[in-house]
């Protein structure tokens, strides 16, 4: 059973570095932000109850008053010692080692920083008396305290030690984040807001297992550096947190009958549509051993991850290892099943509000589902999304569009997470009312969705994903089109319009003819480089040199540098934001003549913060037009604000309204008989349909190539002028 670490018998220390010397060391104030609100957190009685004499914060410290701090605690302690540690961290060249940075710490002699090693060996000495231990390490490259040297004296060693969690920001390979704008670092912002709000649907006690999957999911869902973890034996069970978090906890429903039909269910199995109900390639890596896919067979694990839904709970059943996962999917699938027909049963017997209505007036009801984050950081445009297609859809049952029939949206909170996503599909396809679904807005989301839908012929359409594999195929990049999914189709324009816009406006607008490149390693970045190279030659420029930087890196002088010696008078950047930011600000401190260009992963207001007033006059493509800017979208734009929604349209919201137009114009075309109970029937037809659609929408020509892709490949090109980004004619 789990148990709280005792804090009159268990100790912490919390180790930052804020400020530096060194002039090429990035001050960080978000750090010295995590210690005072993590201490505050770890003293409060509602999260762990650590007196003020138990708890140690060091947030300048020297090397020496670190290990010595460090030791000290370990001999008092006797449950658990905690050590967090956050700022710079470096490897060294020979050693592979990890070093973390301390306020006087000089780069190029690293025995100026604080080894991790050294802190590796304390807390294993004979006269620490823990019997469990917790590391935390928010820092570039923290993932070497996991997978460096994994001998008995290596790095990793320390977490093959029974009672021992380590936990850290980042991979071996990647740099930790410190947002701009942000109150705390990426990682410790996630675990501080888990201490702060809790974990819905978790068990009373946060575990550093359950921390662990609840950072890994919120940071992946983000687009950020995914954390890592290694344990030792049991240290997965050990609790530091009480769980603020109290969800309500609903009746039985009917569908409690099906799962204990299915299992013989007690009051303690997981919820029926956890994400243990499947088991995506997405989902963070098991807790017992990082590298496998499953876990042992004779290990249970101590809690059961939770889904962001509460609407559908099943009793709970107890059973061991990969067995109970496996009957666990069996379940959920039986009362995803059960769940799904509800909306064609309801259709049958009148079901009640609108859909009673509807069946009262002999209407047949159809359902388009729409997937959208409608939480987390994509929620405004999720929203936009949703509210979009809900407008298309009262717009067509106001019009009578289809004559007997009655249009509604179901919409579903993705959370802009692929794992989240797929399950959401599941879900749409079971819903034996729903004929297609408008969304989803992120291009990894709709990688998880495809072939769940293109199994059940359900099709989908998308307003904002470019990812151009999406439509041609992995090989599209050596000219290879192979379209993936006969289900899938976007109203947006792919990324093969970006780069060769860029290349135009640049050569013929802005009179550039030398361009140095740099891409981020990422398939995005790298397909952007690549179709940016090709065009700008075409348009008579020329490449004078390119780069290739890991994602995360924020140190460009050598590319820089590069690109200046070169003669360059454009940087095209084939990236995100995050880096192109700190790229843009190098780039213009040294030669301020030099523009920065990239594609729309740099359209960000936080690109325009970092990269500072000498930015104006960088550029990037989004796909997609600016509905104001659009005659055609002048009624759209209008009846939306009408209708009250209380989010913006956004950027897709009028390749929403079309993407769902289309489905009811090919819906149209079925010739549908009113008194059908079972719109399912007719998916595939309707993806055939949707192939053939041609119409003026609100944002243009709508139809789809033989590939599912917009035949409208409309782009924008936007210039930062004044600290924000403001649209120009391509």
């Amino acid at each position: 059973m789990t148990e709280l670490s005792n804090p009159a018998r268990s100790r912490a220390l919390l180790i930052g570095a804020h400020s530096f010397t060194d002039p090429d060391l990035e001050p960080l104030p978000a750090v010295a932000r995590n210690l005072d609100r993590l201490a505050e957190l770890l003293r409060d009685p509602s999260v762990w109850g650590l007196d003020a004499g138990h708890l140690s914060v060091l947030a300048e410290p020297d090397r020496d008053q670190a290990l010595g701090e460090a030791g000290r605690l370990a001999d008092e302690a006797e449950d658990t010692l905690l050590v967090y540690y956050a700022g710079h961290g470096f490897v060294h060249d020979l050693s592979n080692e990890l070093y973390l940075a301390l306020p006087r710490t000089d780069p190029r002699r690293l025995y100026t920083a604080l080894r991790y090693q050294d802190i590796r060996e304390l807390l294993l000495g004979p006269q620490v008396r823990a019997r469990r231990k917790v590391v935390i390490l928010d820092c570039c490259w923290s993932g070497l305290a996991l997978h460096g040297a994994m001998s008995a004296t290596g790095l990793g060693g320390l977490s093959d030690i029974d009672g021992t969690f380590v936990l850290t920001a980042t991979s071996e390979t990647r740099t930790a984040l410190a947002p701009p704008g942000e109150t705390y670092t990426a990682f410790t912002g996630e675990l501080i807001g888990a201490l702060e709000k809790g974990v819905p649907e978790a068990p009373p006690l946060l575990t550093m297992t359950t921390l662990y999957r609840h950072l890994y999911d919120a940071l992946v869902a983000k687009g950020r550096p995914t954390p890592q973890q290694r344990n030792g034996n049991t240290a997965g069970a050990i609790a530091v947190a009480r769980n603020r978090h109290r969800p309500s906890v609903p009746g039985p429903g009917p569908e409690d009958a099906v799962t204990s039909a299915a299992e013989g269910a007690s009051v303690d199995s997981p919820p029926v549509d956890s994400p243990s109900a499947e088991e995506p390639p997405v989902d963070p890596p098991l807790v017992d051993s990082p590298s496998a896919e499953e876990p042992p067979d004779e290990k249970p694990s101590d809690e059961e991850p939770s889904d962001e839904d509460s609407s559908a709970r099943g009793p709970r059943v107890r059973l061991p290892g990969r067995r109970r996962r496996r009957t666990v999917v069996m379940a959920s699938a039986l009362v995803v099943a059960a769940l799904g027909s509800l909306p064609a049963a309801l259709n049958l017997i009148g079901g009640d509000g609108s859909d009673a209505d509807a069946k009262a007036k002999g209407n047949l009801t159809v359902t388009i589902g729409v997937s959208a984050p409608l939480s987390g950081n994509f929620v405004s445009l999720g929203r936009g999304i949703r509210d979009s297609a809900d407008l298309a859809v009262k717009k067509a049952n106001a019009d009578n569009a289809v004559p007997g029939v009655t249009f509604k949206i179901r919409a579903l909170d993705d959370k802009g997470d692929p794992a989240t996503g797929r399950r959401k599909a599941t879900e749409l396809v079971a819903d034996r009312s729903a004929v297609g679904v408008v969304g989803p807005l992120n291009t990894s989301v709709a990688q998880a969705m495809q072939k769940t839908f293109h199994d059940a012929h359900l099709t989908q359409i998308s307003p904002s994903n470019s990812d151009p594999a999406l439509t041609l195929g992995d090989g599209w990049q050596q000219g290879t089109f192979a379209r993936p999914y006969n289900t899938y189709f976007r109203t947006v324009a792919n990324d093969t319009a970006q780069a060769p816009a860029a290349a135009r406006y640049l050569y013929v607008k802005s009179k550039r003819r030398k361009a140095f490149v740099i891409d981020d390693k990422q398939t995005y970045g790298a397909s952007l480089v690549q179709s940016f190279k090709k065009a700008f030659g075409e348009e008579g420029g020329a490449i004078v040199g390119e780069s290739h930087v890991d994602a995360g890196r924020r140190d460009f002088s050598t590319q820089v540098s590069q690109a200046v010696n070169a003669g360059a008078d454009v940087v095209y950047y084939g990236g995100v934001y995050e880096e192109a930011g700190p790229l843009s600000k190098q780039l213009h401190a040294a030669s301020p003549g030099v523009l920065l260009a990239g594609g729309d992963g740099i359209f960000s207001d936080t690109y325009a913060t970092v990269a500072g007033d000498g930015a104006d006059g960088d550029i990037c493509i989004a796909g997609g037009a600016v509905p104001d800017s659009l005659p055609s979208a002048e009624t759209y734009i209008k009846d939306y604000k009408a209708a009250g929604y209380n989010s913006s349209y956004s950027s897709y919201g009028g390749y929403a309204y079309d993407a769902t137009s289309a489905l009811i114009q090919a819906f149209k075309s079925l010739h549908v008989d009113p008194s059908d109970t079972v719109p399912s029937a007719k998916r595939e037809s309707l993806r055939a349909a949707v192939q053939n659609v041609d119409f003026d929408g609100v944002m243009g020509k709508v139809g789809f190539d033989a590939n599912g892709d917009a035949v409208s490949q409309t782009v924008t090109v936007y210039r930062l002028s004044g600290g924000a980004w403001k649209a120009e004619q391509a």
